[in-house]
């Protein structure tokens, strides 16, 4: 509330300096959350899957599931735990899992580095337009 009202009393006092690009810097504000709001509206089912395995994959939670996983699955399969081992040493199986996770870890991971590459681009190109209509609206 207090953020706002200095935000609010910011732009008043700024306002008086020069009325036009106040309004201009306004309006091309608006215009860059409107295209990032539809951006994110338009992503597609399979690129919101791949940012949300990207993002979780991202975070220290995900290395400590990967650590209780790996121990959990060494330690059943060293046969000490009343467990008849499934997947006993060199742990062939585990080995195979973790190759498929990092292939499709890896594909989703470009994945979502490519889309962020296009909206950046977009993003470029649009305050290049901004900039030139500024500059374009001041003279």
């Amino acid at each position: 509330m207090q953020q706002s009202r200095l935000n609010q009393e910011d732009k008043a006092d700024h306002a008086e300096d020069n009325p036009a690009l106040s309004h201009v810097v306004e309006r091309n504000i608006r215009t860059i959350i409107q295209l990032r709001l539809r951006a994110a509206r338009e992503r597609s089912v399979q690129n919101r899957i791949a940012d949300a395995i990207t993002a979780f994959s991202g975070r220290m939670v995900c290395v400590y599931v990967h650590i209780v996983w790996f121990g959990v699955w060494i330690v059943l399969n060293t046969g000490r735990v009343g467990v008849r081992p499934f997947d006993p040493f060199p742990y062939g199986l585990l080995t195979m899992v973790v190759s498929l996770e990092a292939i499709f870890l890896s594909t989703l991971v470009l994945i979502s580095q490519n889309r962020l590459s296009e909206e950046s681009e977009h993003r470029a190109d649009l305050a290049l337009h901004i900039g030139l209509r500024t500059e374009y609206e001041l003279t």
